[in-house]
């Protein structure tokens, strides 16, 4: 019966929410129109969004109420036969009282089960989706979350990626910050600074490979500095997934708030207003345009659909995602993430164990460490002059395993530090080791880094190149904190402050290197080091359009075949609208209103342009 009773509930629910969305959203076209005419499109967007929204809301409400009625009927019916007062009787029969039951007697069981009082209780199964623990709902955050899936409806679609994006996200974090600021740590004000850098490289950048770093980076760095986690790598994880994880306990988050919307007595006669007064618009309105042909011609002109109405749908789920992803932010907020503890599994082993391999690596190590010395202060002329040696067999060769060296010795470093436990002297010669360990990894980066310097000088940069060159930073940087931490834990000092500081280092890491432009310094380097006979044209077409202005430099036929790629594939043919603005698009058009783009005949006979 429970079961039964919630099914039918769910479902009245679910009939009032897309009833009373079908309503607002008829009722909201003329408003939308109307709105669209003297304000313009953007006001009439933001009043078709909220009418359908406030109808499906007050829609939902009503079948809540609806179904907390009949719930209320049923089990005034049923409480007689429950409470043992009343039997069921035969059909035509009213039922009677029972007669003084002798003690001990057995009383009337659940008409259902046949259960007397002195029986075994009813089951009571669990229920499907039992409700978590959520804190006490701020009441601002239904009209919060109402504005912040209303903006990102209106600034987010027809556009490319740009400042609308990085509005919706400075909107949502503003309309969060009450509750974040309850706690707010010094770790959260790095984070959340450092995030909102990264974001707004979207409304800079154009690379979408780039932007799409960017954005997911500044999305678990925002989620990292709500959560309050971080003193371990397993509150990093769940610090970086719990806007996420948060998702799922949002309905109950909002469930109080949105009973006490439906409770008020005034919402309902007032929303019962409204739709009693579209369907009269919408009668006489006909009724109107049918009599007289010119009022017909301005009606039409009021009900003509605005371009924006074909987004319907994507508008409709970019309101339903950003509001519940506020409301996933504020729970986060106000539940704040406990780092998992993890399993204390350090043992202890003999010296012979670690000393002997470390001691052994590190002599090889050392030893890689001395040839690569010769190599770096030989130059060039000693790499040509090696028997069999080239640019690009000395790069390929020996790059990524020197990456790939560097790893494992991270992960070398962090076993044995976390699972070997040694007493005092022997911690400070496990501790020089590792430390030797990491000094010597740090030389073989810096051969790294030249062997893709010896590439890059003679084919350039691309992509690929300038990312891992910035992984190599990147890598130097992670053991230079490794040091740093090896080194306060000897003083007797905790390093829980590591694992955050490298996510900082990271998210800085990765700001510097969107700074850098590296879709800029490619072109550049392509046009410098390979020349115009010798390019590729068609992986230059492919860049973004802060690649302009080095590709604008160079001689025709080339510049006009390669813009023409480069204009065909970021759109820069059109104009932006407002949401879609990119200062990198923007100064790329400005450029190419200056100096045109030639239509060449054929740009098949370009060099580097596959037939």
């Amino acid at each position: 019966m429970a079961q039964d009773g919630a099914g039918a509930g769910l479902a009245r629910i679910l009939a009032g929410l897309i009833l009373g969305a079908m309503a607002g959203f008829f009722g909201g076209l003329f408003v939308a129109v109307l709105a669209a005419m003297v304000l313009g499109d953007g006001a009439g967007l933001v009043g078709l969004v909220a009418m359908t929204a406030v109808f499906g809301v007050a829609g939902a409400s009503l079948g809540a109420a609806s179904a907390r009625r009949a719930e209320a009927r049923a089990q005034a019916a049923a409480a007689p036969y429950q409470s043992g007062q009343i039997a069921p009787q035969p059909h035509g029969q009213y039922p009677q009282p029972p007669q003084n039951p002798q003690p001990g007697q057995p009383g009337i069981g659940h008409p259902r089960t046949g259960a007397g009082q002195g029986g075994p209780p009813v089951y009571v199964p669990p229920p499907l989706f039992p409700r978590p623990e959520v804190p006490e709902t701020p009441r601002w955050l239904l009209p919060a979350a109402a504005g912040a899936g209303v903006f990102a409806a209106v600034a987010l679609p027809d556009a490319h990626v740009g400042l609308g994006i990085v509005l919706v996200a400075v909107m949502t974090g503003a309309a969060a910050l009450p509750a974040v600021v309850r706690r707010m740590t010094p770790w959260t004000v790095a984070f959340g600074v450092v995030a909102y850098w990264l974001i707004a490289m979207a409304a800079v950048r154009d690379a979408d490979w780039l932007v799409a770093i960017m954005l997911l980076a500044g999305a678990g760095l925002v989620a990292l500095a709500v959560s309050g986690a971080g003193l371990g790598w397993l509150g990093v994880i769940r610090g970086g997934a719990s806007v996420l994880l948060a998702l799922g306990p949002v309905p109950w988050f909002v469930a109080k708030p949105l009973k006490r919307l439906t409770a008020r007595r005034r919402v309902l006669p007032t929303l019962a207003g409204l739709g009693i007064t579209v369907v009269l618009l919408a009668v006489f309105g006909l009724l109107f345009a049918s009599a007289d042909p010119v009022f017909a011609g301005y009606l039409e002109r009021i009900t003509a659909a605005p371009d924006w109405v074909e987004s319907l749908p994507v508008r409709f789920f970019l309101f339903g995602v950003f509001a519940a992803l506020l409301a996933a932010v504020v729970l986060v907020a106000l539940r704040p993430v406990v780092d998992p503890v993890a399993p204390e599994v350090r043992v202890r082993v003999s010296k012979a164990v670690w000393l002997v391999p470390l001691t052994a690596v590190n002599l090889l190590f050392a030893a890689f460490v001395a040839i690569q010395i010769t190599a770096l202060f030989g130059g060039s002329t000693w790499v040509l002059k090696t028997a069999g040696l080239t640019y690009a067999e000395y790069a390929r060769q020996g790059f990524f395993q020197l990456v790939v060296v560097s790893v494992v010795v991270l992960g070398i470093v962090a076993f044995v530090a976390g699972a070997v436990r040694t007493e005092q002297r022997e911690r400070w010669l496990l501790s020089g080791l590792l430390g030797v360990l990491c000094g010597l990894t740090l030389v073989i980066l810096v051969s790294a880094l030249h062997r893709m310097d010896l590439y890059t000088d003679a084919y350039g940069l691309s992509r690929l190149r300038l990312s891992v060159q910035a992984t190599v930073w990147w890598l130097g940087a992670v053991f230079a904190l490794v040091l740093l931490a090896g080194a306060v834990r000897l003083a007797g000092r905790g390093a829980g402050w590591l694992p955050r500081t490298i996510v900082l280092v990271t998210a800085v890491g990765l700001g510097v290197f969107g700074v850098v432009n590296p879709d800029l310094r490619v072109a550049e380097s392509q046009a410098v080091v390979r020349g115009v006979q010798n390019l590729d044209a068609d992986y230059l077409g492919d860049l973004g359009a802060e690649a302009v202005p080095a590709l604008d430099r160079l001689p025709e036929p080339q510049r006009s075949c390669v813009l023409a790629d480069v204009v065909e594939a970021n759109g820069l043919d059109e104009p932006d609208p407002w949401n879609g603005w990119n200062l990198a698009r923007s100064r790329a058009r400005a450029l190419l209103a200056e100096r045109p783009v030639i239509k060449q005949s054929s740009c098949e006979a370009v060099s580097g342009r596959s037939s």
